[in-house]
């Protein structure tokens, strides 16, 4: 991880992402990158009215905007960034949708990770709403996000919620490097949906699920997305105790090992559980945009927005691009 990139309406509400910088400049030795979007109708809309001479936007207006916005940015990142060294650029741009300019800018970055605060100041729609939503979507890159700022010595239990699907466990490798660095313990949680009547308050059954079966042919799942995807030099081993195993990644004439622990769940709808799960005992949770079966309820359309605003801890979402 060597390049970060932090959106920031600079409000102190954004202060969480913007306080945790310095965590990750230590951890990962990287350089982290400033963002603010100058949302034009509100910038300029209440202006226009007392201008009242033509103007040209690009030579009167736009520059001077941008100059006094990246001003602004410095001096926010003077109050919230200690390390100066790592700070690199600070990218100030004015468009109508902000969360076109943040993708195009982490496209264009080749950014490693994005920091943003699950809580924005007067526009609280572009941190938390449909515009955070469509970053997590559409984002080629890993993007956190976070309503606190992160301590290193906080992050002792990572939660991966995944189902049996090549995508959900392609969050996996960035968990294992999160857990290597924090020393964190490292859990794959995995809800198996119960249908049932559709009634209110009716209990799922549960019969007919064998919750070792489930683990076994987890881990067997696992061994095999690994054994097919073999770029990621990573291969399972098998712990004496039910449910607790070792994940194992070869790096040149190295190797490095994560315990893990498997948990299996019951729920009707499989967010939810995951959600209750995850707040009471995750530090930090890393998952997949792209699943199948229930866990695809949760990471895919209007829900995600849900899992986010109910989601208490820092998350972490990937959009795999997985050649299989």
């Amino acid at each position: 991880m060597k390049r970060i990139l932090i959106p920031t309406d600079l409000s102190e509400k954004t202060n969480a992402a913007l306080a945790s910088a310095d965590l990750f400049i230590e951890m990962f030795d990287c350089t982290v990158d400033l963002m603010h979007v100058i949302p034009l109708s509100k910038y300029l809309g209440d202006s226009f009215d007392k201008i009242g001479v033509p103007l040209n936007m690009n030579q009167d207006i736009y520059p001077k905007l941008i100059e006094s916005q990246r001003k602004e940015l410095s001096t926010f990142a003077n109050e919230h960034i200690k390390d100066k060294e790592r700070r690199g650029e600070y990218i100030v741009t004015i468009d109508r949708k902000p969360s076109d300019s943040i993708l195009n800018q982490i496209k264009k970055g080749k950014y490693d990770l994005v920091i943003m605060s699950a809580r924005g100041g007067h526009y609280a729609d572009f941190f938390h709403g449909s515009a955070t939503d469509k970053i997590i979507r559409r984002s080629e890159t890993p993007v956190l996000t976070l309503s606190e700022t992160m301590f290193v010595e906080k992050i002792n239990t990572i939660v991966v919620p995944c189902d049996f699907s090549n995508n959900s466990l392609a969050a996996i490798p960035l968990a294992f490097d999160m857990a290597n660095k924090f020393g964190a313990k490292l859990e794959f949680l995995n809800v198996i949906e119960m249908y049932t009547h559709d009634i209110h308050g009716v209990e799922p059954t549960t019969m007919g699920i064998d919750e070792k079966a489930v683990y076994g042919g987890f881990k067997g799942r696992l061994k095999s997305f690994f054994s097919n995807f073999d770029e990621y030099d990573f291969e399972v081993k098998d712990g004496e105790k039910l449910y607790h195993d070792t994940l194992i990644h070869k790096n040149d004439s190295n190797e490095e090992s994560v315990e893990f622990k498997t948990v299996i769940m019951k729920s009707i709808a499989a967010h939810h559980e995951i959600v209750d799960y995850c707040n009471e005992n995750a530090d930090l949770v890393i998952m997949s945009t792209h699943g199948r079966t229930g866990l695809s309820r949760m990471l895919l359309g209007s829900t995600t927005e849900q899992v986010i605003q109910h989601l208490e801890k820092p998350q972490i979402t990937i959009k795999p691009d997985l050649k299989d």
